[in-house]
């Protein structure tokens, strides 16, 4: 046998590289330039303890002021809270802009006068000069309006009546209770009316 047949029996035998080898090289050799670019990527300079120290307290400063501003919202939204339920348990439509007229506390000296000097008979009780009174507790454009405040009226025990009145081409829905004759009780519906802030007009039937 000769030495150019042994030679070429040899590179015959040679086996080829695997493919996974190559895989793996390259793999090497992507995360060796990742980590390259990463130390790139990183400050010159270390944070030293000092500096991180004043970081973390200027967190927990920040941190504490959000909580003081948190609780004055809550402690500011309670006390609003508070005083929306001492308002009153009702709330009529009373909105000067669609009020045919302001209706004030109504005053009528004359008529408790009367009433407190004869309390004692019950006869007298009624109005000796035959006088008869009514209460406006509102005067509406829209008449839902007037039918709710009817309708809380009558949850305070308070019966009422409404009457469409036509003025300056505008209708007008007033909520009127009575007519009422006796003094006392007169005074006794003022006097619920104005605890559930309703101030009625007084008008006197002739």
């Amino acid at each position: 046998m000769s030495a150019r047949d042994l030679k070429g029996r040899q590179m015959t035998n040679q086996k080829p590289v695997p493919g996974y080898v190559w895989m793996f090289a390259g793999l090497a050799i992507g995360l060796f330039a990742a980590f390259l670019v990463y130390l790139d990527k990183q400050p010159a300079e270390e944070v030293s303890f000092t500096q991180a120290v004043k970081q973390e307290l200027k967190k927990a400063r920040e941190q504490k002021k959000e909580e003081l501003a948190e609780q004055a919202k809550n402690t500011g939204a309670t006390g609003a809270k508070k005083v929306e339920n001492k308002k009153p348990r009702f709330e009529f439509y009373t909105i000067l802009s669609e009020l045919e007229v302001f209706v004030p506390e109504p005053e009528i000296e004359e008529t408790k006068t009367s009433s407190a000097n004869n309390s004692s008979s019950p006869v007298n009780q009624v109005n000796a000069a035959g006088k008869k009174y009514l209460l406006q507790a509102g005067s509406f454009k829209n008449q839902q309006d007037a039918e709710r405040l009817k309708a809380s009226l009558a949850l305070l025990g308070v019966m009422s009546s409404i009457q469409s009145v036509s003025l300056n081409q505008d209708n007008w829905h007033r909520v009127r209770i009575g007519p009422f004759n006796n003094p006392t009780q007169l005074r006794e519906t003022l006097s619920t009316l104005k605890q559930n802030n309703i101030h009625a007009m007084t008008m006197e039937l002739k």
